[in-house]
């Protein structure tokens, strides 16, 4: 249990949670929004220099009596306003993100959780003032590929650090599997399906938690769930589609 779900040391709390959970997560997520609004904002530069261009051949098909091709000029004048619109909601949503204060991100992740802001003091009460583990289920390298942060297991509480910021009570809990994922990467046609294994916890108000693992790194925490939540779903420990997690959630 000491490899992958190691006592979080004070050293550890006061490096990361110094100022409590949810400031470390509006920090966190304020680090990502750096490079969205750099990629965003090449992509808003770059439809707008594309809109000005389509708009200087419209303008060159009406002058030359080329009328059949002010249509398709028109087209990509739209396809680049279509780019424009994307990277600029991004844009403004990540701003959004990135102003909300630590109160607001316990609100949101209350809400997205199905519990209050009450069970979400009591969670980082239990982080910054009782024993707690550390849940790093990827290497370093592995984990700063993926972008995955450590989680956290306190007495009664677990949080995987996904993108939606679920925090669950153990005792909630009704399944954890390890899930096999796939995606596709790369530009068509040369684009690949890979393969990647997850471990997912599903709630008894069916609120879901994913974070990547390995095989030994996902059956170390689930054994530790295991023992904590008697009747707990596993697959028996089996890998599993995500489509068979996905019907475990609509039961």
């Amino acid at each position: 249990m000491e490899k992958y779900l190691q006592v979080m040391s004070d050293d550890y709390k006061r490096k990361h949670y110094a100022e409590g959970v949810f400031t470390s997560i509006r920090k966190k997520t304020a680090k990502i929004s750096f490079g969205v609004y750099i990629f965003f904002g090449i992509v808003l530069f770059g439809s707008a220099y594309g809109f000005y261009w389509a708009m200087g051949r419209i303008e060159e098909y009406r002058l030359s009596g080329q009328e059949d091709m002010i249509g398709a000029g028109k087209f990509i004048a739209g396809f680049f306003v279509g780019f424009a619109l994307v990277a600029l909601a991004s844009i403004i949503i990540t701003i959004i993100r990135h102003v909300r204060g630590a109160a607001s991100w316990k609100s949101n992740c209350a809400k997205q959780s199905g519990y209050t802001v009450s069970d979400m003091d009591e969670f980082e009460r239990q982080t910054t003032d009782m024993e707690c583990r550390v849940i790093r289920l990827l290497d370093t390298a592995k984990a700063l590929a993926v972008g995955q942060s450590d989680g956290i297991l306190t007495r009664d509480y677990i949080y995987l650090a996904d993108a939606h910021h679920t925090i669950l009570k153990i005792s909630d809990l009704s399944a954890a599997c390890l899930v096999k994922q796939t995606a596709a990467v790369g530009d068509m046609p040369n684009r690949k399906r890979i393969e990647y294994l997850t471990v997912m916890l599903l709630s008894k108000s069916k609120s879901r938690a994913i974070a990547e693992c390995s095989e030994e790194s996902g059956t170390e925490l689930i054994e530790y769930l295991k023992q904590k939540v008697p009747g707990l779903y596993t697959a028996d420990g089996e890998v599993i589609p995500a489509e068979a997690f996905d019907k475990l959630s609509a039961e």
